[in-house]
């Protein structure tokens, strides 16, 4: 066990997770690179045994902004709610003068969803605020999201929460999110994160039903990694707002205007019109 404390303590500085688990974390992908990541959601057992995959794209486009491109719940038993979404995500850096070290965010983003059972279009609009402690390091997440039948299996608007606390910086981190209400979504779901890799990333949750009418419990897999690009040195990502502009050079000052030196009169002694002169 201490080899592998070790091991994951020689890491250098990882790119972090687009989702948190489910819930879109307030990360953004750098400008230029992209993010893949599939998860499985499974359940072994009886009742309710169940396999579920959900395949989710991203690009940065820069200013704290990426898109996204994502399918949802194809498995067995065939759900009802399987889709596929396109949409977007932004986090903007709040207090940065005042209070940076508190990573204080405002996140956005909206997921236009189509039903592959014949559900017709929907969504998923959220918005939350997040911010870090500075003695612990721990992400704090609240907020509010809203879901239509197609991909929820009902119309929702619940609360959403979570928490991320890493263990081993830019290795290690416990993670836990919760959508609130009874429906699709509804589920706690604590796990762990970790990077093998800069720009690997491994997660293993297990989800717990708010009401049994939402579903049953299982297992949840997640495998994700960026590529292309050029790679951020930040954790935060490679947005313009983290890296501003260089101040403008001033003007470099005009040369010296030269004057020429005045020449004698004719009628001054040949000593001084060679003196001047020269």
């Amino acid at each position: 066990m201490l080899t592998l404390l070790l091991a994951f303590c020689g890491a250098t500085a990882a790119q972090a997770q687009q989702a948190i688990v489910n819930l879109p974390s307030a990360d953004i992908t750098p400008k230029g690179r992209h993010f893949l990541m599939h998860e499985t959601q499974w359940r072994p057992q009886n009742p309710g045994r169940y396999w579920y995959a959900t395949n989710f794209y991203c690009y940065g486009i820069g200013k704290n902004t990426e898109l996204a491109l994502t399918t949802y719940n194809s498995g067995t038993p065939q759900a009802p709610n399987e889709n596929i979404g396109v949409g977007f995500k932004t986090a903007v850096p709040l207090f940065q003068k005042k209070s940076s070290q508190l990573e204080v965010k405002l996140t956005f983003g909206q997921m236009l969803t189509y039903n592959l059972r014949g559900a017709g279009l929907g969504g998923f609009t959220y918005s939350h605020g997040s911010l870090v402690l500075p003695k612990t390091h721990t992400r704090l997440t609240a907020g509010v999201s809203f879901g239509t039948r197609n991909l929820f299996k009902k119309n929702t608007v619940h609360p959403i929460a979570a928490v991320e606390q890493p263990i081993i910086k830019h290795r290690l981190y416990l993670l836990g999110e919760w959508f609130y209400g009874k429906h699709d979504f509804g589920f706690f779901t604590p796990g762990v994160l970790y990077h093998p890799a800069k720009d690997h990333i491994i997660v293993v949750a297990y989800k717990i039903p708010n009401h049994p009418a939402n579903g049953k419990s299982g297992l949840v897999f997640e495998y994700g990694f960026f590529f292309g690009g050029k790679e951020s040195g930040s954790h935060h990502g490679d947005d313009d707002l983290h890296h501003p502009p260089a101040p403008p050079q001033p003007d470099s000052k005009p040369a010296p205007k030269v004057t020429a030196a005045p020449r004698p009169p004719a009628n001054a002694p040949s000593e001084l019109r060679s003196v001047v002169l020269e």
